[in-house]
């Protein structure tokens, strides 16, 4: 008894909605989604004592260490059935939330597309080489990923229709992904677990990894189709170019949509480019119109 009394007491302290989110939620204002945490108790690898999350004016998250999930779903009548994971960019250190989120969001869902933002953990607080940021993200990645399909039903969402998207760090992540997915565990007692990790489609945005040319990720045969977008100024651009060269050597699906202009922040689907309809926020509609060129070829 004492036992279930503290694993309930474990679940629904991290059920709640910290300060910190609840203060993302007011700047962000009325109709925004509440964040669901990825593990009911504690994440694995869960760093005790850490420091509060922190929200910037800019509603920039840092200190993250409860990874969550937040939900924006389109209006029930037009939703596609198609998701997307979102990744904020910010160095591993922090999460453009609203840069690249909500405005994602605020594209996709017109679209019928489910976005699920991804607070994944950062550092500070944790305090990992560039290796071990890597390596725990990926765990939060794989988790939301699993997470997503399991209230795919609930949501609208079809389960082989949900892909990943990452702005820098994020986009880092998002490969990482791509690369380093698994299928799930059947003999798992949590059923989330047994569910694959695989994302459907993986989409990176200025995709970076400490301003290094080479692809650090081995994709294998089964990857998840690649689509980049990235600018000729945003250096280096090799980065790329490579990890499109090593897909299409493996037969996977893969696109490079290159630009003059936008530098790091490319793709990113501020308002404004929106409306003027800058060459590097047209993405989320090449991205649809390609998927289904490769559904066709199925």
């Amino acid at each position: 008894m004492r036992l279930l009394l503290s694993l309930f007491l474990i679940t629904s302290a991290f059920a709640e909605i910290t300060p910190a989110e609840r203060e993302l939620m007011s700047q962000l204002g009325p109709g925004t989604p509440e964040p669901i945490p990825l593990w009911p108790g504690k994440p694995p690898q869960f760093l005790e004592n850490a420091a509060p999350e922190v929200i910037k004016d800019n509603q920039t998250i840092q200190s993250v260490s409860v990874p969550t999930i937040t939900p924006y779903l389109p209006p029930k009548d037009i939703r596609t059935g198609m998701a997307l994971v979102v990744c904020a960019g910010g160095g591993y250190g922090g999460h453009a939330w609203k840069t690249h989120v909500v405005y994602a969001a605020q594209v996709f869902n017109p679209m019928g597309v489910a976005v699920i933002g991804l607070k994944y953990r950062t550092r500070p607080p944790h305090i990992l080489p560039h290796e071990g940021i890597q390596a725990l993200t990926l765990l939060d990645a794989k988790r939301a990923m699993r997470l997503v399909r399991h209230r795919a039903a609930e949501w609208g969402i079809d389960p082989a229709k949900i892909g990943v998207a990452g702005y820098s760090a994020g986009a880092n992540l998002a490969m990482n992904l791509a690369a380093n997915f698994d299928l799930g565990d059947p003999q798992a007692t949590d059923p989330i677990e047994r569910l694959s990790s695989r994302p459907d489609f993986a989409v990176g945005l200025g995709t970076w990894h400490w301003r290094k040319p080479e692809n650090p990720f081995v994709f294998k045969a089964n990857s998840p189709p690649v689509f980049l977008v990235h600018a000729t100024t945003d250096k280096p651009v090799e980065i790329a170019t490579n990890i499109i060269a090593d897909l299409k050597k493996l037969g996977v699906p893969a696109r490079l949509d290159l630009h003059e202009e936008g530098g790091h922040g490319v793709g990113n689907l501020i308002p404004t480019r929106v409306k003027h309809n800058f060459p590097g926020a047209q993405w989320p509609k090449v991205l649809v119109e390609w998927l289904g060129t490769l559904e066709g070829k199925k």
